[in-house]
């Protein structure tokens, strides 16, 4: 299965919901990085998810933010990342810098309703065309300074 680039793990979930018509007994890995809470909730919504489509499996696999990328480029390199994954979007043009390096996601419109998202959040994400995630926050880059 081509790899999927989801920009966090609760939007992965969204994506792995188009896996059930298609699916009989299918083993996924799905990656992420954050701290604990991330992770447990990630966790619970992954053993939701099974409840819901007990023939798709999604191993675990979470770090901190610290190496996350290493690990990432690593695995990827290597041909071992995982089916689903959370990245950052700056990062596409490393692993993806035509667009093919994940799977389209413009192809599961049928599964995945883009329109909740806002298109210029969505542009961030994609490349040549091709939607390589689906970005779930957008944070403001502010400066501060003293003036004194």
């Amino acid at each position: 299965m081509k790899k999927v680039l989801l920009s966090a793990a609760i939007s992965a979930t969204l994506g792995l919901t188009a896996l059930p018509s298609m699916a009989q007994d299918v083993d996924l890995r799905m990656s992420w990085w954050g701290g604990n809470g991330r992770h447990q909730v990630t966790l619970k919504a992954l053993e939701e998810f099974h409840k819901q489509h007990p023939d798709i499996n999604v191993k675990a696999e979470y770090t901190g933010w610290d190496g996350h990328l290493s690990r990432l480029t690593t695995q990827s390199a290597g041909g071992t990342e995982s089916d689903v994954m959370q990245t950052n979007w700056n990062w596409l043009p490393i692993f993806s810098k035509t667009g093919d390096g994940f799977y389209d996601l413009n192809k599961m419109k049928d599964v995945i309703d883009l329109s909740q998202f806002d298109a210029k959040e969505l542009q961030s994400t994609t490349v040549d065309g091709k939607l390589n995630g689906i970005p779930i926050s957008v944070t403001a880059r502010v400066f501060y300074f003293n003036d004194e």
